[in-house]
């Protein structure tokens, strides 16, 4: 990206569910920044099949600027 913008996700927790009918749930944190500067932005909660499909839709338009850290070793997405 020109401008050289980060977006980091760490995955919290990934949450099976507990009731028939709800989907397995995954929690990320999200920072941002430039360069090693990365500053939190906040927590998402959402389903695991939202989760793949927002991914996706970064990985569109974000590339290698789109990293996620899903406590393996963490790897651009």
């Amino acid at each position: 990206m020109e401008n050289g913008r980060r977006f980091k996700f760490v995955v919290l927790g990934r949450y099976p569910a507990r009731l028939r009918g709800n989907e397995p749930q995954v929690t990320v944190n999200l920072a941002a920044g430039t360069g090693d500067r990365l500053a939190y932005c906040g927590t998402l909660t959402m389903s695991e099949e939202e989760w793949s499909a927002f991914l996706a839709a970064l990985r569109a338009g974000l590339k290698e600027n789109v990293e996620v850290d899903d406590g393996q070793a963490a790897h651009v997405i």
